[in-house]
């Protein structure tokens, strides 16, 4: 079997691994957590995960409100970081770096798991930004 095709093996099956957690997340239950939230926080903002994932997990990348699979449990987010380090060099294209466990420790990694599970995307009502309903009331007269 060729190494390319070991990889497209581990590809698939952790996509297919991912997809079956986001769409089974009404029956799943979330661990517990073991990391430090305020040390998380350092490190995301060292590591620049706030540049896909946002100041509070709400970016291109949305983490905020449990929405990601990967989420769950401290396990599922140690594989996906160290599965995509095993894979992402056959992927220039994809745009989350490789972790693999020399450049990301799993202490450090499962304090931000920590800082991650407290993003709460709590937007307020339109009628509170004053702005955004002008906007908006303006759009709805045309």
């Amino acid at each position: 079997m060729t190494s390319m095709k070991i990889y497209a093996d581990k590809l698939l099956m952790t996509v297919s691994g991912l997809l079956f957690l986001m769409t089974a997340s009404a029956q799943v239950e979330f661990g517990p957590i073991s990391g430090d939230a305020e040390l998380g926080k350092t490190s995301y903002y060292d590591y620049g995960c706030y540049g896909c994932h946002g100041f509070g997990g709400i970016g291109r990348k949305n983490l905020a409100n449990d929405v990601s699979g990967i989420m769950f449990r401290e396990d599922i987010f140690l594989t996906y970081l160290r599965g995509r380090s095993e894979l992402n060099p056959l992927f220039p294209t994809q745009s989350m770096p490789n972790y693999p466990a020399d450049s990301l420790s799993d202490a450090d990694a499962l304090d931000i798991y920590a800082y991650i599970r407290t993003f709460k995307d709590d937007p307020p009502d339109v009628e509170d930004i004053p702005a955004l309903k002008a906007i908006l009331d303006g759009a709805k007269a045309q």
